[in-house]
């Protein structure tokens, strides 16, 4: 019998409908299931409802914006392991300083967009094996 190795799950929440759908066209040629949100309560809500091995989020977005998300994430216990790259289009200087500081420090990855596909796909990559390689430590 042969066993199918299993897709990895990725939840894409960002507000530009466009982004989205080349986002997921990328991310499903390369491999993985992808789920996408056009916002950060919809994202929420997905969260709550799939499990998922990579959250890639969009600082600015309405509802809840993804700093506010990945703040949320980060503070419960069932969601706290599941690896996030944030995402970002150009932003003001002192709001860029401001919520680059919490990318920086807790967030596993940070990208600007827009970013090259080959880096977007390896730093994707490389967050999805780190946390499948942390996981199988635990």
């Amino acid at each position: 019998m042969l066993f199918r190795k299993s897709k990895k799950r990725v939840l894409v929440a960002d507000d530009d409908e466009d982004f989205l759908n080349v986002i997921r066209s990328v991310l499903e040629f390369a491999g993985f299931a992808v789920d996408t949100a056009e916002d950060g309560e919809t994202a929420l809500k997905e969260i709550k409802r799939h499990r998922y091995d990579l959250l890639i989020l969009d600082v600015v977005m309405p509802r809840i914006d993804g700093i506010k998300l990945f703040r949320m994430v980060r503070k419960s216990k069932r969601f706290a392991g599941i690896p996030t790259l944030l995402v970002s289009g150009t932003l003001s200087t002192e709001r860029l300083e401001e919520r680059q500081s919490e990318i920086i420090k807790r967030a596993e990855g940070y990208i600007q967009k827009p970013f090259k596909t080959k880096e977007f796909l390896d730093e994707v990559r490389a967050l999805v094996e780190e946390s499948r390689v942390s996981l199988k430590s635990s």
